[in-house]
């Protein structure tokens, strides 16, 4: 689980906020497609460089956007696959775009991208020291957001600058979203996973990915192999779980804590139910009456 904070091309934004775009698809030139704890689901801020949303040379975040999936290919294959996902109009320009800021001002055989949705522009840009989070005026790609609670407070700033006309009128649900759905995957941090043997894990694991491939709007909590959750205008659904040899104790006790964590990073109004990977109606019914 992690947020980054990446520098980004001003003209390619402004082309996306025009565009009232809730998806897009940020290019890279590097072709590195592993990073630390970051995965889909993950959060991708926009750091720009433009000199009007700067204060005091530090960098200012204007929007963001959540990791779906990551991708390598040629320009060309990049262009005819996503078009002005890419941030411009036209396989010219985004070629030149391109061009400008690599190395030696040539054409890439390969570049990466970050295809994100759910896209959110701000109307001021947000700084990171406003949350007591120093980032250098060097800094040249990306910087991870540190602490994590930080990304917290993030979202919470910016659905109080939200860019309506660019981000449209849910844009503010879907930050609440994010908000509620980062502090479930901090509270699965805090929790952790049953304490399985290796082998256990993995069976478990295996269940937990059938039910999820069935159920394909539920995702995995984090980092974690048996939690599934799926979010909705501020209604969790929070799937444990259970088989036959597992003391239904745990599982009252895992969602106790999902309760008490989750109230922790986000100390607003929601609803939140729980269920079992085997649907065990009694057991289902005990969590949720506590």
């Amino acid at each position: 689980m992690a947020a980054i904070a990446y520098i980004t091309d001003s003209k390619l934004l402004e082309l996306h906020r025009l565009n009232a775009h809730e998806t897009m698809n940020f290019w890279r030139l590097s072709v590195k497609t592993t990073f630390s704890d970051f995965a889909k689901g993950d959060l991708v801020f926009f750091l720009s460089k433009d000199r009007e949303h700067m204060k005091e040379k530090e960098k200012g975040i204007v929007g963001f956007g959540k990791l779906e999936a990551i991708h390598v290919y040629t320009p060309k294959t990049m262009w005819n696959k996503f078009g002005q996902e890419n941030g411009y109009n036209t396989y010219e320009e985004f070629r030149e775009a391109i061009k400008r800021v690599s190395k030696d001002h040539s054409l890439p055989k390969r570049i990466s991208s970050f295809y994100l949705k759910n896209v959110v522009f701000f109307q001021a840009p947000i700084y990171l020291s406003e949350l007591g989070m120093d980032i250098s005026s060097k800094t040249e790609s990306f910087v991870y957001i540190k602490p994590e609670e930080s990304v917290i407070k993030l979202l919470e700033y910016g659905k109080n600058a939200i860019d309506i006309w660019s981000s449209g009128e849910t844009a503010a649900e879907r930050v609440d979203d994010e908000e509620l759905e980062y502090a479930i995957k901090l509270a699965q941090k805090e929790i952790g996973d049953f304490n399985f043997s290796e082998s256990k894990l993995a069976s478990a694991n295996k269940v937990m990915k059938k039910l999820q491939q069935k159920n394909p709007a539920a995702s995995f909590i984090g980092k974690s192999k048996l939690d599934l959750c799926l979010v909705n205008n501020r209604d969790v659904l929070i799937v444990l779980y259970n088989s036959k040899n597992l003391d239904y104790r745990m599982l009252v006790g895992q969602a106790e804590l999902y309760k008490k964590y989750i109230k922790k990073y986000y100390p607003y109004s929601y609803k939140i139910y729980f269920k079992t990977s085997d649907n065990n109606r009694k057991l289902n019914e005990l969590i949720n009456s506590i």
